[in-house]
């Protein structure tokens, strides 16, 4: 798996190979219906206007793969800073109540750097993330499909630039 990941950074993502590199953990909660939170880990380079977060989900158990590109990025001071994002998602599980979900991002943000050598950064975002998914329960062997057009996940973190 490890393996994998690496050839995925080095094949996608070659700017964290060269560049200054954030690695950082987050936490945050989704507002939907069935509201619930999750714990990750996220990795940006300082040349690439994309993001990579992984995390797990707390209510259902699953695991949420995050993409999301900072297209407006601008400063308000030296240190602070807001940015407008789009992304895209993808989170999944395999047990007796399996599914598999893709959506689309769209969101803003703030983000401050702690120190001049910019080597602590905190943000947060919030964002919109309409989703199609998959649903297949073991149990009663049935397949399904979902949409949800509303859900906002609200994320915060913390990277430290490497």
């Amino acid at each position: 798996m490890k393996r994998i990941f690496v050839l995925a950074l080095v094949l996608f993502f070659p700017s964290f190979l060269f560049a200054k590199t954030g690695i950082g953990i987050q936490g945050g909660a989704k507002f939907t219906p069935s509201a619930d939170a999750d714990v990750g880990f996220n990795l940006r380079s300082e040349f690439s206007p994309w993001g990579i977060a992984v995390s797990y989900n707390l209510k259902d158990k699953s695991i949420d793969l995050v993409l999301d590109n900072w297209w407006i990025y601008k400063k308000i001071n030296s240190r602070l800073n807001w940015f407008a994002l789009w992304g895209m998602s993808f989170s999944g599980k395999v047990e007796n109540k399996s599914f598999a979900e893709t959506g689309a991002r769209l969101g803003m943000g703030l983000n401050v750097f702690c120190f001049e050598n910019r080597c602590l950064e905190f943000y947060a975002h919030s964002v919109w993330n309409p989703s199609v998914g998959v649903y297949y329960d073991r149990d009663d062997e049935e397949y399904s499909l979902r949409f949800v057009p509303a859900c906002f996940p609200l994320n915060a973190g913390v990277r430290f630039w490497l």
